[in-house]
């Protein structure tokens, strides 16, 4: 960056320097010329060539012309050099050239990189100065010489002062989309770091759950290998049912992730009615599960159902992991706004707080996306987790869908019992 700020400095000086060259020639050639009070632009001299300054006169001029190589660095000071050898060269009696290109290029300069007041405060000094200068007789400005330099100051402004407002224009605009541009890499980080966690939660969700209740049985498996054979082998079919079911819930997951969707498994997510299925896996791993029905069973939106049988199957994870021999209980209470969802059991913990693990986290922000809340703490029995889960307004609506509790089909309540 600073090599860069080096060779872009070293190339304005240069760009100066020519600029200050080619004032310095036009001012000498325009030494030799004279404007008439008729706006006609005559030879100062009596020969057919304009005849250049003396040596004092070429020496102002180029005062007044080489300053310029240094006017983006002190455009104020570069100005008033200019000006005053300007005015010098017309109070020795030289004749004043058509146009004062040295002072109006600083002017010029002054306009495009300094605020506006001072701008306009700089030419009103140069107005003044070149008008008491006549007024006195210190110069030999015509009318028509004096108008013009008048025009051309006010012209040097205006150009000065539109080519500095384009400059603000745009460093506003680059500065603008620059800021859009960070907005949008923001929102683009946190969308992405929103779908990690997501995934992360759907993962751990599957894949606890799946291997505590493996675990378990594995162990009751090992246990009861010599004495009760065929225990065993029943354990070792479940644990090879659950783990295909893990398989099938990642291969879900990574069909999700992939970029080509011309297979995509289109199996519909776990939802309410598969939570029997799912106690009895915790039953078979060792955890007596009875589940409880409250209200008025009806079906509700897939993302309500989906994030309730995630919080019962983390919860139960739970069981497994941490509370030992133990009893469990479900309750799903159907409310005319909200779900309610309450895992309890009568086990015993090493601590009387919940684990530290991802397992709570991932149920607090599965109810705050609905707008819900968890609870989750121990009891005088145990310990309980209840989840509040909002109803959107469809699933309120719902009336034609509601399902009167002893008509459940046999198959969504294999375990325990519905409470009235």
């Amino acid at each position: 960056m600073k090599a860069k700020t080096r060779l872009r400095v070293r190339s304005d000086l240069m760009d100066d320097a020519a600029l200050a060259i080619l004032v310095a020639v036009l001012l000498l050639i325009g030494s030799g010329l004279a404007l008439n009070d008729d706006f006609e632009i005559s030879l100062a001299g009596a020969g057919t060539w304009p005849s250049l300054p003396n040596r004092q006169g070429v020496l102002l001029v180029l005062a007044g012309s080489l300053p310029l190589v240094f006017r983006r660095t002190a455009p104020l000071v570069v100005l008033a050099l200019t000006v005053a050898a300007s005015l010098a060269y017309q109070a020795l009696g030289h004749s004043p050239q058509p146009l004062p290109l040295g002072a109006l290029v600083a002017l010029y300069t002054v306009a495009v990189l300094r605020r506006p007041r001072i701008s306009l405060l700089a030419a009103t000094l140069y107005v003044l100065t070149f008008t008491v200068s006549t007024l006195s007789g210190w110069s030999s400005l015509t009318d028509d010489q004096y108008y013009i330099d008048l025009v051309s100051v006010v012209a040097t402004v205006t150009v000065g002062y539109g080519v500095a407002l384009g400059r603000t224009r745009t460093a506003l605009a680059e500065q603008t989309a620059a800021e859009l541009a960070r907005e949008q890499a923001d929102r683009t980080r946190a969308a992405v770091a929103q779908e990690q966690a997501r995934i992360a939660r759907e993962v751990h969700d599957i894949v606890a759950h799946d291997l505590s209740v493996m675990v378990a049985q594995a162990g009751a498996a090992r246990r009861v290998v010599t004495s009760r054979p065929q225990t065993a082998v029943t354990a070792l079919a479940s644990i090879e049912g659950v783990g295909r079911d893990a398989l099938d819930g990642l291969r879900r997951l990574v069909t999700l992730l992939r970029t080509d969707r011309g297979g995509a498994d289109r199996s519909p997510p776990p939802s309410i009615d598969r939570l029997p299925w799912a106690l009895a896996q915790v039953q078979r791993a060792g955890v007596p599960v009875e589940l409880r029905i409250r209200g008025r069973p009806r079906e509700l939106s897939a993302t309500v159902e989906l994030n309730a049988y995630r919080i019962v199957q983390e919860a139960l994870t739970n069981v497994l992991k941490h509370a030992g021999p133990a009893r469990a209980s479900v309750v799903l209470e159907y409310g005319e706004d909200h779900l309610r969802v309450e895992v309890s059991d009568d086990g015993r913990r090493s601590a009387a707080r919940p684990s530290a693990g991802y397992g709570l986290v991932s149920m607090q922000q599965r109810a705050a996306m609905l707008g819900g809340e968890v609870f989750a703490g121990p009891t005088s029995h145990g310990f309980v987790v209840s989840a509040r889960l909002p109803l959107t307004q469809a699933d309120r609506r719902s009336d034609t869908m509601l399902v009167p509790r002893n008509e459940l089909e046999p198959a969504r309540l294999p375990i325990g019992h519905a409470v009235p």
